[in-house]
């Protein structure tokens, strides 16, 4: 969704006494560099509407080298003058947004460094010291114009009255804690991306199309916000870290984009970059073709009972998701469809309400019983059964 509104905002909005506008510059990039134009410029604008101490003392306009593709400028507005209150008029609620955001982190890169005053005391307790510290912002910089979330939570400093060396203090209370080391969190899908970012693995356009494929072959699944790692992705993984080691390394999609810069700037020819590359790769594909055996995955047996043999029923994956099959076959071929229930009764007929999808892809809730009893949602059940009634598809 982010990506198709940034497009929206390159290739052009109506915006009121200017007509169709590129509100940004070419969105697919990573490029933290800038022309000396919008350099200039944002100098210019930071200058007359905040002041001149707030303009950054270097700037980046420089090509970048390393993981990041840098063929194109920054994401950046395209003119700094054209302020997000200025068009809010002309954009939709979520484009605003995204101008707004990408307006003030350009313009904040663009500013001074913040000045904070830090005081730090330290508390004398018998033979056990304590140490207690608090900081105010003597000079906001980029700050008055972009502050990070994180950064807006952690404002909260202890207050230091007046103290001096010479004052007591007094023990009030003492709070034990203990604390333990917790495992590393689950991946979600926006720190996988980060994780993807550090290590120069893919593009900006390429990070959501990436999880989509992992999350469609089954090998993470998503429950609420965490990905976790399935059985059969875990066998994936390790037959390609087996089969493939340079492949599957960290570093390898970094050093290709490497290469085929060096390509694409004419300082490396290609067939040497080829020939470097695919005689191991086509030599470890040949030997894999040969030696890997075949992975079973036990199918997971569900409590659906096949009408005509009498046994459990088990989930298989066909090339449209799951179905339900049952575990007879060849004797017995009876298959139907496989549908996530929601632990919710149908309020027509009492039977369990399951999630659906449309031809294009969008989930609704309908009876199991269907086509014998028509009723679907487009919201999803509650408890107290005051779900809507039935719709027309």
């Amino acid at each position: 969704k982010t990506m198709r509104i940034a497009q929206q905002l390159y290739e052009g909005v109506d915006v009121k006494g200017e007509g169709t506008v590129g509100l940004i510059t070419y969105l697919r990039t990573d490029s933290t560099r800038i022309s000396e134009e919008a350099d200039a410029a944002a100098h210019a604008f930071i200058a007359e509407h905040y002041g001149k101490e707030f303009e950054a003392d270097t700037v980046n306009t420089k090509k970048a080298s390393g993981k990041i593709q840098d063929a194109n400028e920054a994401i950046r507005p395209s003119d700094i003058n054209r302020t997000p209150s200025d068009i809010k008029d002309s954009l939709s609620r979520d484009q605003f947004r995204l101008y707004q955001l990408i307006w003030k982190r350009f313009t904040a890169s663009r500013m001074a460094n913040a000045v904070h005053e830090t005081t730090t005391v330290t508390i004398e307790a018998g033979n056990y010291g304590f140490h207690v510290s608090t900081s105010r912002l003597a000079f906001e910089g980029f700050m008055s114009v972009y502050v990070e979330a994180d950064e807006e939570k952690s404002k909260k400093q202890a207050v230091l009255k007046a103290l001096d060396e010479n004052t007591k203090l007094e023990l009030v209370a003492f709070d034990p804690k203990q604390h333990f080391t917790q495992p590393p969190a689950h991946y979600t899908e926006a720190s996988l991306v980060k994780a993807l970012e550090e290590l120069g693995i893919g593009r900006p356009s390429t990070y959501s199309p990436t999880i989509t494929t992992i999350i469609a072959r089954r090998y993470i699944t998503k429950e609420q916000k965490n990905l976790y790692v399935t059985e059969i992705g875990e066998v994936v993984n390790n037959i390609m870290k087996e089969s493939f080691p340079t492949i599957v390394d960290e570093n390898f999609t970094a050093n290709m984009e490497s290469l085929l810069d060096s390509v694409a700037e004419g300082e490396v020819g290609w067939k040497m970059v080829i020939s470097n590359f695919y005689p191991d790769l086509a030599q470890a594909v040949e030997k894999a073709e040969k030696e890997l055996e075949k992975i079973k995955i036990e199918d997971e047996v569900t409590e659906e009972i096949c009408e005509e043999c009498g046994r459990n029923m088990v989930i298989k994956y066909g090339p449209h998701g799951k179905f339900l099959a049952c575990p007879g076959f060849p004797e017995c071929k009876n298959t139907k469809p496989y549908y996530e229930k929601t632990g919710h009764s149908c309020p027509n007929c009492g039977k369990d309400i399951v999630i659906k999808r449309t031809r294009k892809g969008r989930k609704y809730y309908g009876c199991i019983d269907n086509p014998n009893c028509e009723y679907m949602s487009w919201n999803k059940p509650t408890e107290d059964k005051t779900m809507e009634k039935q719709e027309e598809k």
